[in-house]
């Protein structure tokens, strides 16, 4: 069975479970999250919980498994950092759709909701933390840009907080770039700075290397002030 598992996305947590000391957790000791699904794509999408502490008598073993009711399309982003809340954000990138899974008893993770288009935005990409708590993540497309896979398309930014509701999000879509490629994908936040950079690039094969802007934004507002192209230099 595992052969038929395609584990296209790890999240490493090392995670100390007494460090999320503002949480009931009723177990300590580290694990692995593993966002997986099957190969042959006949299976479903679920999460691996593996023993990463080297001193326990089960370490480098599956634990658990939380299965989704998503049959695996494609799998990609969790966040890349366990959120001390310990709702974990994990996507399925081509069928769009999110899941936001309660990992703080790792031998028995729920699933808390999921979602797929949200505020007239589809296909989200990456999460990031903000200093609130809340997730901002990237979403490739807009219902209101023009056909997918087309130059010129655009999404946006959407703030989430963890029981999956919408708190605000933003067109990313510049009228000075009307022929650029402007689908969000990755983010940094900069809280000090109250700025937000943003990269523009496609999950389509067609277009996968025609992303060449970026965005910068103002945080605390979610107001676009710049987008501009990569200097990628002569020698590329």
């Amino acid at each position: 069975m595992l052969k038929r598992v395609a584990v296209l996305a790890l999240l490493f947590c090392a995670l100390c479970l007494s460090t999320l000391a503002q949480n009931t957790v009723p177990l300590t000791g580290h694990y692995l999250f593993a966002w997986t699904g099957d190969a042959d794509k006949k299976g479903n999408d679920f999460l691996a919980v593996i023993d990463a502490d080297p001193a326990s008598a089960t370490y480098g073993k599956l634990v658990t498994t939380l299965a989704t009711d998503q049959q695996t399309v494609r799998i990609h982003h969790t966040e890349y950092l366990m959120p001390a809340s310990g709702m974990l954000f994990a996507n399925d990138h081509d069928i769009g759709r999110t899941f936001i899974f309660d990992v703080n008893d790792p031998l028995h993770p729920k699933t808390v909701t999921s979602f797929t288009e949200m505020n007239g935005y589809m296909h989200p990409h990456s999460f990031v933390r903000l200093p609130n708590g809340h997730v901002l993540a990237t979403f490739q497309h807009s219902h209101h840009g023009k056909v997918a896979g087309q130059m010129g398309i655009s999404g946006g930014l959407v703030e989430i907080d963890d029981s999956g509701k919408v708190i605000r999000s933003v067109s990313n879509a510049d009228p000075a770039f009307p022929d650029a490629l402007l689908m969000p994908y990755g983010l940094v936040v900069l809280p000090d700075e109250d700025r937000l950079v943003s990269t523009n690039s496609s999950m389509h094969d067609d277009d996968l290397f025609s992303g060449v802007t970026y965005q910068i934004w103002r945080l605390s507002d979610l107001k676009l002030l710049k987008t501009a192209k990569f200097d990628i230099g002569a020698n590329g």
